[in-house]
């Protein structure tokens, strides 16, 4: 975080990348925010909800690598009966296939940027995310930081992926109350 105190108010600045180092100054000092975000930083994407993928790499603002595709996943029933299990197990395997899909073209996509990929960053519904995580061992054995921020998407796709950018760079503001001992 970028903390701004001033006499009657408190700004917190959430970057879209870490801060490397610690800093404190008497006097307005936004040069390692603009430092960060002046970095042309390449930036590797994964989106992905149950059904839709996408991979993509993007340099600065650009978007210079992506794939994206789609598996059908059965959504889930609440029907019981004999067949409820038969449902469930084929929908984990359904579930499977895409992470084991996603991860693969995740390879696919980043490989040729591997060198140069800063980060990796991840967007779509926090559990799936997950469950792509532990399945992926490409994302628990790469030397690339996974950031736990994640990226708002509702539909992974081609679209999608060449707006990301702005999600990627986005920061998120806070105007803080000051207690009142502080003010």
């Amino acid at each position: 975080l970028a903390i701004f105190l001033g006499t009657d108010f408190t700004i917190a600045i959430s970057p879209p990348f870490p801060i490397k180092e610690d800093s404190f100054a008497e006097d307005l000092d936004i040069s390692p925010l603009t430092e960060l975000l002046d970095r042309n930083l390449t930036i590797g994407v994964v989106l992905l909800r149950l059904g839709r993928y996408a991979v993509g790499v993007v340099h600065g603002e650009k978007l210079v690598a992506a794939k994206s595709g789609s598996r059908h996943v059965k959504n889930r029933h609440k029907q019981g009966g004999s067949s409820q299990r038969r449902f469930e197990r084929s929908r984990e395997r359904l579930v499977r296939e895409i992470f084991d899909k996603a991860c693969e073209v995740m390879r696919t996509v980043f490989r040729p940027y591997e060198k140069r990929l800063d980060y990796i960053m991840l967007g779509g519904e926090k559990t799936t995310l997950k469950g792509l995580e532990e399945r992926c061992a490409y994302l628990t054995k790469t030397d690339i930081q996974v950031l736990e921020r994640r990226l708002a998407v509702e539909r992974p796709g081609k679209i999608a992926m060449e707006a990301i950018h702005r999600e990627v760079w986005k920061s998120h503001v806070h105007e803080l109350e000051r207690p009142p001992s502080l003010q």
